[in-house]
């Protein structure tokens, strides 16, 4: 007969130990190791196939207490594919030495995530402790540490990075050379595409168009490769509208990542075609009467991509007449009834033929003079603002100008009246100021002479060649006189041009006399008084 049930578990109990309480437990942990010469050569990476080998039993050295070299924080390391990596195994004094360690006095031992690493042909340990890879893998990344005499170190984080491919530009499904022009015209919608090849972690990638920061109006997919082991990233820039604002204007992409040492741009520029746009101005300004025998100069800008030369017409009952200008000038010097009517300006343009709306010109009668450049009617007051004083640099904020995005300009005199005497040279000058920089400059003398452009020379006139001024965008205009004259005398204009503004100031020229005519003048005089007392004197009887 068997013995009893409850015998046979009686003997259970006083043959088996009590179980501890999981709180009193100790887990341990294997994190396999890394055979030497496993798949030709693993090392620290593992073989060729990147894993770590993963044994069924494992000695005792291979044995981790969980949470072994987690304390404290991790230092990160960020290191690119094929660089050498160099880790110093450095043990605080105070650290506690592992139960069940068998490591000899002074011996290191290194560990990458819980396995411990062995030496090969691309891993080695030095007699100091310090692990060497001589070219990191991306199986490489992960937690690693050391142990020295039994007692861990801290552990450090490495990040084994694949930089990615130089970025480059698409649009229309063909690739952009670097630093390409984009053309196209005004209105149409664009999406340019960012492409980076390769990199592990995928790059970010930012936008930047015309100084401003859109990306987060752009689209990011980066796909996965894993036969490569890399990431494919595109990112995406849409503009729904070009507008010609964004004329000559930059989109750059720009990637960032770990293993770049700066960020890496591929800029474009923007070639915005859009058809022309004028700006007239007239000298003298409007309202202002034009009499008989009096000068108008007429001046057209004409704003356009691709650029296009303006023309002055003449409209008639007869139909249109082209009149002879030169830069967007039309000069009429003495006019008269014949030159009363309708004027435009007109362009011929690759998107068409172009004008801008008609002005009237009404010549009145009954007048000898000009009115000239009176200046109340020019937007330059009789004195200059008071931060610009004569011969020094005049400060953008200091000039007025339009606020509207389109850029402006100014034209400051550096003596608003100039006091000479005549058969002196005399030299008049100003300060024109623009943004973007004026682009050309025109001196307009009294009514009865013809304007005159820097670089030439009308007989005693010299409008010398534009000089660079001490702040960014200003010009520094001079015209001498040679031998001036009563007739120099009155109003000269100098004319500033830039981009789609205009700008003028106005220079009074005072002409006194000689005085070396006044000296022989009174020298005359005196020479005629007295010859004609002489005269008095024989004429008088003598004395009995």
């Amino acid at each position: 007969m068997g013995a009893p049930w409850w015998t046979l578990s009686l003997l259970l109990l006083l043959t088996c130990p009590a179980a501890a309480p999981a709180s009193d437990l100790r887990y341990l942990r294997h994190g396999g190791r890394r055979e030497a010469g496993d798949g030709g050569g693993g090392g620290a990476a593992g073989a060729a196939a990147g894993t770590n080998a993963t044994t069924g039993t494992a000695p005792p050295e291979d044995l981790l207490f969980e949470g072994e070299g987690e304390a404290g924080s991790v230092q990160e390391q960020v290191v690119v594919r094929g660089e050498e990596v160099l880790l110093e195994c450095v043990v605080p004094d105070d650290a506690p030495q592992i139960p069940g360690d068998d490591s000899a006095e002074g011996e290191v031992r290194w560990y990458h995530d819980g396995a411990k690493v062995r030496e090969d042909l691309r891993v080695s340990i030095m007699w100091t402790g310090r692990l060497v890879l001589s070219h990191a893998v991306t199986p490489d990344s992960g937690l690693w540490w050391c142990r020295r005499s039994g007692r861990p170190g801290p552990k450090r984080r490495l990040f084994v990075t694949i930089p990615p491919e130089r970025p480059f530009l698409m649009y229309g499904g063909a690739q952009l050379a670097a630093g390409a022009r984009l053309t196209t015209r005004e209105g149409n919608a664009i999406t340019l595409h960012c492409v980076v090849d390769g990199g592990n972690p995928a790059p970010a990638i930012t936008w930047r168009l015309a100084g401003e920061d859109v990306t987060p109006s752009t689209q990011v997919r980066s796909e996965w490769r894993e036969e490569e082991g890399v990431f494919h990233s595109t990112s995406n820039l849409t503009v729904p509208r070009v507008s010609k604002e964004l004329h000559n204007a930059t989109a750059a992409c720009t990637i960032s990542h770990p293993s770049l040492p700066v960020p890496v741009s591929v800029p474009l520029r923007l070639n915005i075609e859009y058809p022309p746009d004028f700006r007239l101005r007239r000298w003298p300004v409007w309202g202002t009467p034009v009499r008989e025998g009096s000068t108008v100069s007429l001046l057209c800008l004409v704003d356009a991509n691709p650029p296009s030369s303006p023309t002055w017409v003449k409209e008639s009952e007869g139909g249109a007449e082209t009149l002879a200008s030169a830069g967007g000038w039309l000069n009429l010097t003495k006019v008269g009834g014949e030159d009363k009517g309708w004027y435009k300006c007109a362009t011929s343009h690759p998107f068409g033929r172009y004008s801008s709306h008609s002005v009237f010109i009404n010549v009145l009668g009954d007048g000898s003079g000009s009115a000239g450049h009176t200046p109340q009617l020019l937007r330059k007051t009789a004195t200059s603002p008071p931060e610009c004083a004569p011969l020094l640099p005049c400060p953008p904020d200091a000039a007025p100008h339009p606020p509207d995005g389109q850029g402006w300009v100014t034209v400051v005199p550096v003596n608003v009246s100039v006091i000479t005497t005549g058969g002196r040279t005399t030299v008049l000058a100003a300060r024109v100021c623009g943004r973007p920089s004026p682009s050309a400059v025109t001196w307009l003398p009294p009514p009865h002479l013809p304007p005159l452009t820097p670089g030439h020379m009308r007989g005693r006139l010299h409008a010398h060649n534009l000089t660079a001024g001490s702040s960014a965008g200003c010009l520094h205009a001079t015209l001498s006189i040679k031998g001036v004259k009563d007739s120099d005398a009155g109003g000269w204009v100098v004319v500033g041009v830039g981009g789609r503004k205009a700008d003028a100031a106005l220079i009074h020229l005072n002409v006194t006399a000689a005085a070396h005519a006044v000296a022989s003048a009174a020298h005359a005089l005196q020479t005629h008084l007295l010859a004609l007392l002489l005269a008095l004197l024989a004429s008088l009887p003598p004395r009995p």
